[in-house]
């Protein structure tokens, strides 16, 4: 299916802005919902360049009707949310507070709005933490909305303020030779740039083929 205009919940963060970025140089529209206008003022720079292509609509992505609104003209959701740990020492929220509902808040959304499509941003399968599970249950409510759902599994991302991983890339690489499961393992921990995971989220929305699909870093490295 052919996208025009899109919905982007967690636009205003770390991978949002260049998601939302590289929607706006591939001439898509974007209906982007941000808690408030300090909140949107972190996009300042790409409302002032694609000024008529970006909107916003201010609203909490835990509530589904906020996200209605949102959704109103679009084709498709591009699911962002997620809260850092600073954020978490700061307001005592959890992860289940916003990564969990917001994404159920969405499956709710895109249902009662008849939209389809969402595509996920999540978190690489790794280890047993209480981040890991969270995900894991946003994800398996995605899958059970029963939507053309498209679901990312970055491990580390690098960007500005994020560079620390770029230490551990050649170590990785090297225990990603290894056969069997740990070298499985360690390939799904690879890093990928900001950049090269917003570029997929494009490469996703444009083609139907990743509809059902999980990417983990290999397959996103290969998009």
């Amino acid at each position: 299916m052919q996208h025009t205009t899109i919905c982007v919940t967690g636009g205003t963060g770390f991978v949002g802005e260049e998601v939302i970025l590289r929607l706006l140089e591939s001439e898509y529209h974007v209906r982007a919902l941000a808690r408030n206008e300090r909140s949107a003022k972190k996009l300042a720079f790409a409302k002032e360049k694609y000024h008529e292509q970006l909107e916003f609509i201010y609203g909490d992505a835990t509530e589904p009707n906020d996200i209605i609104r949102a959704l109103d003209g679009c084709t498709a959701l591009i699911h962002l949310v997620g809260i850092r740990r600073e954020e978490i020492k700061r307001t005592g929220l959890s992860y289940a507070d916003i990564d969990l509902a917001s994404a159920l808040a969405s499956t709710i959304a895109l249902q009662k709005s008849g939209i389809k499509r969402i595509l996920l941003l999540s978190a690489g399968a790794i280890g047993n933490s209480e981040y890991v599970r969270t995900k894991a249950k946003a994800e398996q409510a995605v899958i059970d909305a029963k939507l053309d759902w498209t679901i990312f599994r970055p491990a580390f991302i690098i960007g500005p303020g994020q560079q620390w991983p770029v230490l551990m890339g050649p170590f990785l690489w090297l225990m990603g030779l290894l056969p069997g499961k740990f070298g499985n393992t360690v390939k799904r921990s690879e890093n990928i740039t900001r950049e090269r995971l917003a570029y997929d989220f494009i490469v996703a929305l444009a083609d139907d083929k990743y509809i059902g699909k999980i990417l983990e870093v290999p397959e996103l490295k290969k998009m």
